[in-house]
């Protein structure tokens, strides 16, 4: 959560011409809420089937940039459908970074209310160690642009091709 995936995912998509797709936004898609009410009146466990769905769904899908919500804690059977055919960008920034970012909006899935620096810090161990085995990359947000990062991962996912 605010690494930067949908701005960057956007922008990612239109270089390469793919379709871009947001796992946040098809969930709100599918059930009409957004994901702060649909995970306080539905729980996680609810969440996470909806988010399973979805990626079941967008994983059969050619030529497209998926940005997975901040909040995605990967399945293996989700892990495994986007990473059959598919290459994974790992997006981290300080917490100083994503503290801030976050703080500017209000529609982020916070279940526990915003988080402070020190709870990102944590966060951000525990998903380093969930991610980093599985990305082909890893960027940090907090050192580049949007411009900057979205061609990066243009140039790096390019040459993963000619491989």
């Amino acid at each position: 959560m605010g690494s930067g995936k949908t701005v960057i995912g956007r922008n990612l998509a239109r270089l390469l011409n793919y379709d871009f797709a947001d796992t946040d936004d098809a969930i709100r898609d599918v059930t009409g809420m957004d994901l702060p009410k649909l995970f306080h009146k539905h729980g996680e466990i609810r969440f996470r089937s909806e988010e399973k769905l979805v990626i079941s769904k967008l994983a059969k899908k050619q030529h497209q940039v998926i940005a997975c919500g901040g909040s995605f804690i990967p399945a293996k059977d989700s892990l495994d459908l986007l990473l059959e055919d598919g290459y994974f960008v790992l997006l981290t920034a300080p917490p100083e970074v994503i503290h801030n970012r976050i703080a500017r909006k209000n529609n982020r899935l916070l279940p526990y209310g915003k988080p402070s620096i020190e709870d990102i810090t944590k966060m951000l161990a525990e998903r380093q160690q969930c991610f980093a085995g599985l990305s082909h990359i890893s960027v940090d947000t907090g050192k580049m642009g949007v411009d900057e990062a979205a061609e990066y991962i243009a140039s790096q996912y390019r040459a993963y091709l000619n491989e």
